[in-house]
């Protein structure tokens, strides 16, 4: 082949029309992801950005909005249990999942529904 993958840039999740401070709520205030700002070339869409390590999150606007089921972006996080102690404070709903060997891991839906795993290698 002439070409190669280097690395994924970005995760695009969508929320509803509007949902931009419930999105930084949770993505900013409750996992302490960095808001960027959009292009300006396309930030009349609505939505807002954040980045964490060297990737993107990007949540986006659909009109009309349907959360995915099973689709979800995984999270690499050192000491998963100090953050899922976190989001219990929080009142955030941890869903366990089947355990697969060498990693710890759940899940968590985002205010708009989106499936988030969060894991750690051992």
């Amino acid at each position: 082949m002439l070409f190669s993958f280097s690395r994924i840039d970005h995760v695009q999740l969508t929320g509803p029309k509007g949902c931009e401070e419930k999105a930084r709520r949770f993505y900013n205030g409750v996992l302490g992801l960095k808001e960027i700002s959009k292009p300006p070339s396309v930030k009349s869409s609505g939505g807002c950005w954040f980045v964490i390590g060297t990737q993107e999150i990007h949540i986006g606007i659909e009109d009309p909005f349907t959360p995915p089921v099973k689709a979800h972006p995984a999270f690499v996080i050192q000491n998963i249990e100090e953050l899922r102690n976190h989001l219990k404070a929080l009142e955030i709903e941890i869903q366990e999942d089947r355990p697969i060997e060498g990693r710890t891991r759940f899940f968590v839906r985002d205010p708009f529904g989106n499936r988030l795993e969060f894991l750690e290698y051992e």
